[in-house]
């Protein structure tokens, strides 16, 4: 069998048939306490002010674009942009009863249908780990941002993902799989460098590990049960190596002693003046 990961959904919701899985995963990660604590910290970063013009390249169903736009006021404007037509109806929508300063465009990372210097803070959140060509998509947000103007990405690196099972090789051959399902499953871990390549001044990293015991929660998500029968068909793992894995994570679920992580990492930069 082939061993060639197929490209997880998120590369393009728009051609999946369950285009409300991922509605309610976004929302579902947007309500957890920990993206949250994480999304503050972006926030500072970023350093909005009042009047500024901000964007969010991948911007999903809208939530950070209505939380930045509180930020810069009445006199700014949060932009949000998203490849998937899905995603922007939908945060068109859950905008409609707010007179904050927002707008939404379908469009693609790789060429921001934007003015050069249009923005004076760009952000994206989960969104380069499904290009297919990140350094172009960050040249292109570079290329939107003003003179002094900062820009962040932040990213979940899948090659940091760990699941606590007796079965070592069994869970790092499928998490290895998991991540080339991932059109740049590591990619948080190469943003520091890109930064430096393009010339950004003031590049910083920081690092936020995610720890999960739901499993329920967090398999509504992550899914791990179905992956792993990927895994077996791609020939990652045998059918006996994946029945015992999930036999395992199932009970450790029921008898309360899941655990997984994974850790995310905040690039921020700043254009030179």
């Amino acid at each position: 069998m082939s061993r060639q990961a197929p490209r997880a959904g998120f590369t393009d919701v728009d051609w999946e048939t369950d285009r409300e899985f991922y509605v309610r995963c976004l929302e579902y990660q947007s309500s957890s306490p920990f993206t949250q604590m994480y999304k503050r910290r972006t926030f500072d970063l970023l350093d909005m002010r009042p009047g500024h013009r901000v964007l969010d390249v991948g911007c999903g169903l809208g939530q950070d674009v209505l939380a930045m736009a509180e930020l810069i006021g009445p006199t700014g404007e949060a932009v949000g942009l998203d490849l998937s037509r899905t995603m922007i109806e939908e945060a068109r929508k859950r905008s409609q009863a707010t007179d904050l300063p927002v707008s939404y465009y379908h469009g693609d990372a790789h060429g921001l249908p934007f003015a050069d210097g249009s923005f004076d803070r760009c952000h994206a959140d989960r969104t380069f780990q499904h290009l297919p060509h990140p350094e172009r998509a960050l040249a292109e947000m570079i290329r939107v941002t003003g003179p002094g103007g900062k820009l962040l990405i932040v990213e979940p690196d899948h090659e940091t993902l760990v699941i606590d099972t007796p079965y070592r090789e069994v869970t790092r051959r499928f998490l290895a799989f998991r991540s080339d399902t991932l059109a740049q499953g590591d990619i948080a871990h190469r943003l520091y460098r890109m930064f430096k390549e393009f010339r950004l001044a003031d590049v910083a990293v920081e690092a936020a590990t995610q720890v999960s015991t739901d499993y329920e929660a967090t398999n509504s998500v992550m899914r791990f049960d179905g992956g792993i029968r990927v895994a077996q068909e791609h020939g990652v793992v045998t059918e006996e190596e994946a029945d015992r894995w999930v036999a395992y994570i199932e009970e450790a679920a029921r008898e309360d002693r899941f655990l997984c992580a994974l850790t995310y990492f905040i690039t921020v930069g700043r254009k030179p003046a």
